[in-house]
């Protein structure tokens, strides 16, 4: 009996085991690598920008006006300090009325995933010789506009120093998302640069099942359109464009110009760049997304992912989302899972937060609640959940659909306690080999090996040979 050996990320290492060739479902499932576009990458996105789509090249559009480049925030990896550089050694030459920067921080803390942007900020004015102004926005403390509600009644209340600026630059990087189906530009908006409760509002769509990988309002299957949290996001951008501030400081309808730059990269490669209009580039990037990063597989009793490397690995909050875009597609219903990552999370969080979620709010919300729900019918917890909805508890609802509707075991290999895990419903797997072999001598089921799960998005079919 042969075997295969495989080397999936974990953190910033790799750990390796081996499954029986005849045991495996098929190849290792992972990102694809086409070739890389070539070059180095600011040079590849300055060539973006010399071609747009559907609209003039950037720096024809900024002379004299008040323009906001708006960048994601550093706790999703990518490519934000050179999209950031390309897009202001575009617009300041170009005598804008005034440039400042936006770190789309959404609910995540500004301190902690905006700093680095600050810095790059400091730097390029430094090196452009002008001044940029800097917003890490805030959820809870920044100022906001109200611009009335959205069709599905979300509260759309948006950071007021945006609608000071009348063009506004996205700068992207694009990929599948666990339930906004996938991760583009309208998500700088709603919730990027939101009142939390806006955020909460549109985010207690992820409690319905037609949220979910591979559906997004941009699709170009008009069947996979069908998503309440991205069809909702999609209007709240499109809303928020219509306003400027009037003089008085309230928000009136206005001239608003808009221009994106949005990216498909495995770090450091580019594999995909486009600029110009934000609706053309979300219609372009969905069909690259599902080319690159699409997988449709027979599904198997037993599945082992690593979600890739940090932020995604250091806490399960983060790995959840490979639970969704590649787990969730890929086992049988009464399967199991083996997750690798080691759940280490930053240095300076609290040891009972550590490894679970990113701060102490999104741990008692998402981790606390999972534990208490757990011992509750589904039907009980879920209403539970809708009736008393807050930001992050649309994980816990996910997680708990995973185990009780599809009946699945979920192994963890990582640096937290047994104990911990097994709070949660997870059980501990400290050797991987073992876990491995242990399956293998049932010789009941086929093995699914994916990495980098939270850039995939993985859906499956059973067949007369899943088992």
């Amino acid at each position: 009996m042969a075997d295969r050996r495989f080397e999936l990320t974990y953190g910033e290492e790799t750990r390796a085991f081996t499954v029986p060739e005849e045991r495996l479902s098929g190849p290792l499932i992972a990102p694809r690598k086409p070739e890389a576009l070539p070059g180095e990458t600011r040079e590849i996105l300055k060539a973006a920008l010399e071609k747009p789509v559907g609209r003039p090249r950037l720096r024809g559009l900024v002379p004299g006006r008040r323009v906001a480049v708006i960048v994601s925030d550093e706790f999703r990896a990518g490519l934000q300090h050179e999209i950031l550089d390309v897009l202001l050694d575009e617009i300041v030459p170009a005598k804008p009325a005034s440039v400042t920067v936006f770190c789309a921080t959404g609910t995540h803390k500004p301190g902690v995933y905006a700093k680095n942007a600050d810095s790059w900020v400091r730097d390029a004015a430094a090196r452009l010789g002008v001044q940029i102004g800097f917003v890490a926005h805030d959820s809870e403390k920044s100022d906001f506009a109200d611009l009335g509600t959205s069709s599905r009644g979300t509260r759309l209340k948006i950071n007021r120093k945006l609608l000071e600026c009348d063009l506004r630059v996205h700068g992207h990087e694009s990929k599948p998302h666990y339930f906004y189906g996938y991760s583009c530009i309208d998500k700088q908006i709603v919730p990027g640069l939101s009142w939390g409760q806006t955020v909460a509002q549109n985010h207690k769509w992820a409690l319905d099942p037609g949220s979910g990988p591979g559906r997004n309002a941009w699709h170009p299957d008009p069947g996979r359109r069908e998503n309440p949290v991205s069809q909702d996001g999609k209007e709240a951008r499109e809303i928020s464009e219509r306003y400027v501030l009037s003089p008085g400081g309230e928000p009136v309808l206005g001239e608003v110009m808009t221009f994106g730059l949005d990216m498909v990269s495995a770090k450091p490669d580019v594999l995909w760049v486009r600029a110009g209009d934000p609706n053309e580039l979300c219609r372009e990037m969905v069909p690259v997304v599902d080319r690159l990063m699409s997988f449709e597989v027979e599904r198997s009793r037993y599945v082992i992912v690593s979600p890739g490397g940090p932020p995604a690995s250091q806490a399960i909050y983060g790995t959840q989302n490979a639970f969704d875009l590649a787990l969730k597609g890929a086992v049988l219903e009464g399967g199991e899972a083996l997750v690798i990552a080691p759940l280490d999370g930053r240095p300076d969080l609290p040891e009972d937060v550590r490894g679970l979620a990113p701060d102490e709010r999104s741990k008692s919300l998402f981790w606390d609640n999972l534990v208490r729900l757990l011992r509750l019918p589904l039907e009980e917890a879920r209403k539970e959940i809708a009736d008393n909805f807050e930001l992050y508890l649309w994980k816990t609802d996910r997680v708990l659909r995973l185990f009780k509707e599809t009946g699945l075991k979920i192994a963890v290999h990582s640096g937290l306690p047994a104990g911990v895990l097994e709070d949660g419903g997870f059980d501990s797997a400290p050797d991987i080999q073992a876990w491995i072999d242990e399956r293998v001598s049932r010789g009941d089921g086929k093995f699914t090996v994916i990495d980098n799960g939270n850039k995939l998005c993985v859906t499956g079919r059973r067949s007369e040979h899943s088992s």
